[in-house]
């Protein structure tokens, strides 16, 4: 084993409205250090790339977890083998999850705060997938149709994202439930992947001219939930089309973290389309967890759950990944992989 390894730190603050690109990070070489009493040393084989890591190398305070650091390693949900421990907790070459720093080794120890090495199913698919359908992604997208919504068959459900990470899920949740869906997205290879893939009802292009006559002529009477984690001027145009009543579901705003004008929503719709609008996280259900994880898994064992992923490989491609990630240039969840000579 090498003596010393790479970690990637924030170089500077992204404020809201700069274009994230590789050149706010910057990776350092450090030593491997020893690992002292209740600790254990990961190899991280995948790292997760989200768009809620957006407001966390902005500089902002008021983010809901605690923000990046000029100076320190990012870090996000990962997934890593043990490969020396001095804890009885965790066992050499165990699979754990957590909140690791962006590394080649890194040193943890148990904890109880939900940010700590978490074992692994070690009948899972592709580790991959705890960061992916089994992680946030999947319990974001499970909650927010089958709490939330409470998506009914025969529903009109519009997704935004809906070739992204939890838009993908969520979609095709909704379609298990038995709603029309109509998945937005921004390319004709990601509608095809939608249609063809994922089996959804319609595929639109938001940024094409026509896309509300588009809508309008496969929603008419307009449609009853719009599940949205983009925001923005897409969301204002969606409410006014939407059915009296219907619901709006607000998972993410991924359209305004680099762009502040946009937060602002003209509520006139949701007025007088009688919309309930609502935002929720996840955690509020955090309790029920291993049962969505369980029903995810026998979706995507039964295949009415097709996760979609986009893998990177090499740790050094993670603030490229970042970048391209806002960009749209994913197709589901944006996962970076560990090179072969990096496990």
């Amino acid at each position: 084993m090498s003596k010393s390894y790479r970690t990637i730190i924030l170089k500077n603050f992204v404020p809201s409205g700069q274009t994230v690109s590789p050149h706010h990070f910057e990776t350092q070489i450090r030593p491997i250090p020893k690992i002292a009493e209740g600790e254990a040393l990961l190899r991280p084989l995948a790292f997760s790339v989200d768009p809620g890591q957006r407001p966390l190398i902005s500089g902002a305070t008021d983010t809901m977890i605690p923000p990046y650091t000029v100076g320190r390693p990012i870090r996000g949900p990962s997934v890593a083998r043990v490969i020396e421990t001095r804890t009885p907790d965790l066992m050499i070459g165990s699979l754990v999850q957590g909140w690791f720093d962006w590394a080649d080794y890194v040193v943890t120890r148990p904890s109880k705060d939900g940010m700590g090495p978490t074992p692994l199913d070690p009948q899972i698919e592709k580790p991959s997938y705890a960061l992916s359908v089994y992680g946030i992604t999947g319990v974001t997208a499970y909650f927010g149709m089958t709490e939330v919504a409470q998506v009914q068959p025969g529903e009109t459900v519009v997704v935004s994202s809906a070739a992204g990470s939890t838009g993908s899920i969520a979609s095709q949740i909704a379609k298990i439930r038995g709603a029309k869906v109509i998945g937005l997205t921004s390319t004709q290879a990601k509608q095809e992947v939608l249609t063809r893939q994922l089996g959804l009802d319609f595929a639109l292009d938001y940024r094409a001219e026509d896309f509300a006559d588009q809508l309008r002529s496969i929603a008419p009477n307009g449609p009853d939930l719009y599940f949205d984690a983009v925001g923005g001027q897409l969301s204002q145009t969606i409410m006014q089309q939407m059915r009296r009543p219907a619901r709006v579901v607000e998972v993410g705003q991924i359209a305004t973290y680099d762009d502040e004008k946009a937060w602002t929503v003209d509520i006139t719709h949701i007025h007088m389309n009688g919309l309930r609008f609502e935002g929720y996280q996840p955690n509020l259900w955090i309790d029920q967890w291993p049962k969505a994880v369980k029903e995810l898994q026998e979706w995507v064992k039964s295949g009415a759950i097709q996760p979609l992923e986009t893998e990177i490989t090499g740790l050094e491609s993670l603030p490229q990944a970042l970048q391209a990630l806002f960009e749209g240039q994913n197709t589901g969840k944006m996962v970076v992989l560990a090179k072969d000579d990096e496990q």
